[in-house]
């Protein structure tokens, strides 16, 4: 499998330096980096389809007043040559947030091994746990460590430590807000900012809303890699059907056993072929945040009790 290598960066003028850590471990890794500057703006459609042309994915880091939903059309971008490759929104909430991002992803890129231990997390309701426990089992015929931390099994103070072990990634079904998920008598961006730990490759929330600014000034999604909770994040920009979400979690999970390694290449291999599926959706934050625990994450995990 090709991983990718050439990466279009949208930045704000003189904005850089609070990126150079992530610059620097993408040049230790090899990728080609095109630096495109920007004015408070963002790019129009053309700028970012020539961008595309030449780059296996792209970020924008933009002007905080946008959201997600009108940043990018979706978390892809296609090529004239018919390919998609991942595109990633983060808006520049000031050098503090953007260095704090810049880290988290540069340690994530600097993580060995090819450990994917997964979290599966669910809202306590039938169709959510029944989904959950599909995801699993789909999981388990190819990867050896997927924690099912559903909320019928624990409290959220022992999921949200769970999240914090270092693992590669977690996958949440259930009801989503703009603040947060429903799930967990309510997760929130603070219960994962105020647990100590490391961070995950990424947060998926197949759900509504978790990228959405709808009566808030920065959405869940948005927050989690500016918060170095995770390098990247999945979630929705507006409500989303429980089917197509559906289509979504099957196909990530087919996706990860076939042996992705990027979050950006892990939406792209699982792209359902509905478009509202698609467009319904945004990635936030590095597009080639590695999906890569830790054999300590591992054993943090494992020592998290559930409910019998």
């Amino acid at each position: 499998m090709v991983p990718f290598v050439a990466l279009a960066l949208f930045v704000i003028r003189h904005r850089e330096e609070p990126l150079t850590a992530l610059l620097d471990v993408y040049e230790e890794k090899g990728y080609a980096v095109d630096r495109i500057t920007i004015d408070g703006t963002l790019p129009p459609p053309p700028a970012l389809e020539a961008a595309a042309a030449e780059s296996d994915a792209l970020l924008v880091i933009g002007p905080r007043q946008r959201a997600a939903r009108t940043a990018l059309s979706g978390p892809v971008v296609w090529r004239s040559d018919g390919r998609a490759i991942p595109a990633g929104w983060l808006p520049d909430l000031g050098p503090v947030a953007v260095r704090r991002f810049s880290e988290t992803a540069a340690l994530l890129h600097r993580r060995t091994g090819n450990l994917q231990p997964i979290a599966v997390l669910s809202q306590w309701m039938p169709r959510y746990l029944k989904l959950a426990e599909r995801i699993e089992q789909i999981l388990e015929r190819q990867k050896e460590f997927v924690f099912r931390w559903s909320s019928d099994l624990l409290l959220r103070e022992d999921m949200v430590r769970g999240l914090r072990s270092g693992l590669a990634a977690a996958i949440y079904i259930g009801h989503g807000r703009p603040t947060g998920w429903v799930g967990y008598r309510g997760t929130r961006l603070r219960h994962l900012v105020d647990q100590p730990g490391e961070p995950l490759g990424a947060v998926v929330s197949l759900c509504c809303q978790t990228a959405s600014r709808r009566r808030t000034g920065l959405s869940f999604s948005e927050a989690i890699p500016l918060h170095g909770v995770a390098g990247a994040a999945f979630g929705s920009v507006t409500n989303t059907l429980h089917f197509n979400n559906t289509r979504w979690a099957v196909g990530l999970c087919t996706a990860l056993n076939d042996g992705v390694t990027s979050l950006g290449e892990w939406i792209v291999k699982a792209l359902p072929p509905n478009e509202q599926c698609v467009t319904d959706y945004r990635l936030l934050g590095d597009p080639l945040a590695p999906l890569v625990g830790t054999p300590e994450g591992i054993a943090r995990a494992q020592a998290i009790e559930v409910y019998p």
